[in-house]
């Protein structure tokens, strides 16, 4: 984990200036499929990610295998049948939130975010709309958005397809604090 932070970290500075460069902290990624068998929900406080102010460019990084579910053959299930979790053992997005932002300024934005996500091998251009809440040097940024299992060559045998939604709900809640070189 550390090795792929690092890696995330290189490539922020590579085009993100440091006066402006936020880390998260503390973050959680969930996903939920509601499917008429049996509803799945998973979540994950394995993400790593950068936030510019100055250009709204953010990167996320989202370890697969540390999603938790509330049935261990669930996890397994989503790590072997579908997202082929030793092949592809992480989901990245690399965006721009849309709209500007006074990141010196408390309060409560309402935003757009535009970018590629990269999911089970396949890279494809998402929009997702959230908040962003700035607290003093914190930041929290939320999301909801929905993803097309198909769109990611997630495959779901014709069996068990009453188990798994065609379309997965996800959710983002990250927080940020300015990133200091150590």
């Amino acid at each position: 984990m550390k090795k792929i932070f690092l890696i995330l970290l290189l490539i922020a500075s590579a085009y993100i200036g440091r006066a402006q460069l936020y880390t998260c902290n503390e973050g959680t990624v969930s996903f939920f499929s509601e499917a008429p068998l049996e509803n799945i929900a998973a979540t994950t406080d394995k993400v790593s990610s950068f936030l510019n102010t100055a250009t709204n460019e953010v990167i996320f990084v989202i370890h697969i295998r540390g999603f938790t579910f509330e049935k261990d053959l669930m996890k397994e299930h989503f790590n072997e049948k579908y997202m082929e979790s030793d092949k592809y053992p992480t989901s990245t997005f690399k965006g721009k939130i849309n709209e500007q932002v006074d990141y010196t300024k408390d309060g409560t934005y309402n935003v757009t975010a535009t970018g590629m996500l990269n999911l089970h091998g396949v890279e494809r251009e998402i929009n997702a709309a959230g908040t962003v809440t700035v607290d003093k040097e914190k930041i929290n940024v939320k999301s909801d958005f929905r993803i097309p299992l198909k769109g990611f060559n997630i495959t779901v045998p014709k069996l068990v397809f009453e188990n798994i939604a065609e379309v997965i709900s996800i959710k983002v809640n990250t927080n940020y604090i300015p990133y200091k070189k150590k």
